[in-house]
């Protein structure tokens, strides 16, 4: 403390300014954006991959009704973090999206669609599963 202190006084380090934090990153766009309110709800998949030497291999999938991509990359935070969010792969919709046929069965598929098409669909709805492997 004494040293820190001193470190002050002869001006060798600098307080930071008010609201000044270098360790704390800017948002990323996709956390800041407003969504339109009157946009329509659709279903939205995300996938992305986490790989690390000695943890393993981590792929994420998510479905879940959102108005636009940010908002669905939003959802996504509490459960994977804001770094994977930012690096999923997002699609609009149910097409052929990678691992959807391993990660999605026949009758949750139905119903996403019918929640795509807006039939029935509830106020929210999120679905997330991960698939890991260690090998080491």
């Amino acid at each position: 403390m004494d040293l820190a202190r001193q470190m002050l006084e002869s001006g060798e380090v600098e307080l930071y300014g008010e609201g000044e934090n270098p360790f704390e990153l800017p948002p990323y766009p996709w956390e800041v954006s407003e969504v339109r309110s009157n946009a329509p709800r659709r279903i939205y998949l995300g996938q992305v991959s986490d790989l690390a030497t000695g943890q393993g291999h981590t792929v994420y999938f998510a479905a879940g009704l959102a108005r636009d991509e940010d908002e669905f990359r939003r959802q996504l935070v509490p459960h994977i973090g804001h770094t994977l969010a930012n690096g999923a792969k997002v699609n609009p919709g149910l097409g052929d999206f990678q691992f959807s046929k391993t990660f999605i069965s026949p009758s949750l598929r139905q119903t996403l669609e019918k929640f795509d098409e807006g039939k029935g669909a509830p106020a929210g709805f999120f679905f997330l599963s991960r698939w890991h492997e260690n090998r080491s």
